[in-house]
């Protein structure tokens, strides 16, 4: 059993490496995917070698992409951690985090040539050609992902 669960572990983590982050977040993610209840931080730092404010970043980046939501827990403050998404959402999470992150970088971008549209010894032709093309590679990704959605017999 405890072998299963380390691979498990590292599938997780794997994925989440794959995604630009630490593999601490995959395998903080696969210990509340598979205890299946909500669960503390310190119910996290007894599962895990991770200290709690490794926990506590790890569980708020979580939450910010989507893997993981948080409750209040009984009457008092304590908050909890659970996936609600299923295995499609975690899957293709990644995707819509890149496209996300394109739309950043080209909003960035463009405010940059608004506020400096000209820049000696930059090849500036060639740096806009490359931005322009951010807003079409994004349309295509969300058009495939809208494909993908429409796939849900293969999550089943």
């Amino acid at each position: 059993m405890e072998r299963f669960r380390r691979d498990v572990y590292e599938l997780f983590e794997e994925l989440l490496e794959k995604q630009g982050y630490s593999r601490m977040y995959g395998q903080i993610l696969a210990i509340i995917y598979l205890k299946e209840i909500p669960m503390t931080q310190e119910a996290l730092e007894r599962e895990s070698d991770f200290s709690r404010s490794s926990i506590n970043k790890a569980v708020n980046t979580l939450q910010n992409l989507g893997y993981i939501r948080k409750r209040k827990f009984g009457e008092g403050k304590k908050l909890v951690y659970y996936v609600e998404e299923g295995p499609k959402d975690i899957l293709l999470s990644g995707f819509r985090s890149y496209i996300s992150y394109l739309e950043k970088i080209h909003a960035r971008f463009s405010k940059l040539f608004e506020s400096t549209p000209k820049v000696e010894g930059l090849p500036l032709k060639k740096l806009k050609d490359f931005i322009n093309q951010i807003p079409q590679i994004t349309k295509l990704l969300n058009d495939a992902l809208e494909k993908i959605d429409k796939l849900d017999f293969v999550f089943k």
